[in-house]
């Protein structure tokens, strides 16, 4: 019985709350990772949660940065504790060679990069090698400060979380506001217009750090061949859809619409010990699911593909994992999202970044499947 192992993007780092919600249909969950761990360290290192020590979520870095990995990580640090000095920089870099808009003069991505190294470039320019270190360089940049920002907005997000909108509107109410008062003197309603920015993307960047993480993904090579890929930003699958359909001329196939929690927050003994009995008692209901996706995969090109010949009992599959989700975990209690798999015929998802001429370790593996995970 063979596992289901996906791979998450374009983020590099995965909330514990959604990812717990995740591996109730994978067996082992991936990622990518800009930046390789300590190679001096022989022991998982102690920011590593229990799902990693145990290798159900699996960190790669396609292209480690070897000796140039301490000097990334402390513009890393000088960028965290400088970052009024370093914005218009990195606000430019990520503009520059990631949209494929090089610059001339001050903008140019190689000068930008010279400026924040402190006028040492990581490369010359003068090969084509040159230019895609350049370009590997920037997208490790790019998938890190996203990784700050994520932080961030998360640490912001739990502290905001303990200010109840319905003691802003009492306070409000207290103050007058709700009568009539300006809303510029309200610093309630900023809170709450900060509440609801932050559980949106930012315009525009999701397309910046999907570039990055192909970037990354296509610079070198992970020990296996991923078939699902599974995101949470919806922005970013539906970028990755457009990219296979232009390429194939096809559109994607919806194979299978099946729920999940919204969140599962709890300890991390506690999660794992969920998930597992989650798993074990929707097995043959999670089983049939996973190897048909399997033996979809593996067919022969098609040049016709229709959805319900693919998967003829889709309806039936989604109906019982349905019942079981809700049964475990009540949309009362846990909230509710979509898991939306959809089909991507005749391109693999390794040939799709890499090219038509790549080929992993599994040749049989001829489509890709992509999970959305939608609100």
């Amino acid at each position: 019985m063979q596992s289901l192992n996906s791979l998450y993007f374009p983020e590099t780092v995965l909330p514990h709350h959604l990812r717990n919600c995740l591996l109730l249909l994978p067996d082992t969950l991936h990622s990518l990772q800009p930046v390789e761990p300590d190679p001096a360290e022989t022991d998982p290192p102690a920011g590593n949660d229990l799902f990693m020590e145990q290798s159900i979520c699996q960190a790669h870095t396609p292209s480690p940065l070897g000796k140039d990995r301490e000097r990334f990580l402390g513009l890393l640090e000088e960028i965290r504790t400088r970052k009024d000095s370093f914005a218009e920089q990195l606000s430019s870099l990520t503009l520059a060679h990631l949209s494929h808009d090089q610059g001339h003069g001050e903008h140019n991505h190689q000068t930008i990069m010279s400026t924040i190294l402190k006028g040492r470039p990581a490369v010359d320019g003068s090969s084509e090698e040159d230019t895609a270190q350049a370009a590997l360089w920037q997208a490790r940049l790019v998938l890190a400060l996203a990784e700050i920002l994520d932080r961030e907005e998360a640490e912001l997000a739990e502290t905001l979380s303990d200010i109840d909108e319905t003691e802003m509107a009492l306070f409000q109410e207290l103050k007058g506001e709700a009568a009539g008062g300006l809303e510029e003197d309200n610093p309630f309603a900023e809170l709450l217009r900060i509440k609801a920015k932050l559980s949106q993307p930012r315009p525009g960047t999701i397309k910046k750090r999907l570039a990055a993480w192909k970037t990354l993904y296509a610079s070198g090579r992970i020990e296996e061949q991923f078939w699902l890929w599974t995101a949470c930003q919806e922005e970013a699958a539906d970028l990755l859809i457009e990219s296979y359909e232009s390429a194939s001329g096809k559109d994607s196939v919806p194979l299978l619409r099946i729920k999940l929690p919204a969140q599962i927050y709890m300890r991390e003994n506690d999660a794992l010990e969920s998930i597992r009995n989650f798993q074990e008692k929707a097995e043959k209901v999670r089983r049939p699911i996973i190897d048909k996706l399997r033996e979809l995969v593996t067919l022969e090109h098609l040049n016709i593909v229709d959805p319900v010949a693919l998967l003829p009992d889709a309806g039936t599959l989604a109906r019982d994992w349905n019942e079981l989700v809700e049964y475990f975990y009540p949309e009362e209690r846990f909230g509710s999202r979509i898991l939306d798999l959809q089909f991507l015929a005749n391109i693999s998802l390794d040939q799709l970044l890499r090219g038509p001429d790549a080929a992993g370790k599994d040749g049989a593996i001829n489509h890709g499947i992509v999970a959305i995970c939608r609100h």
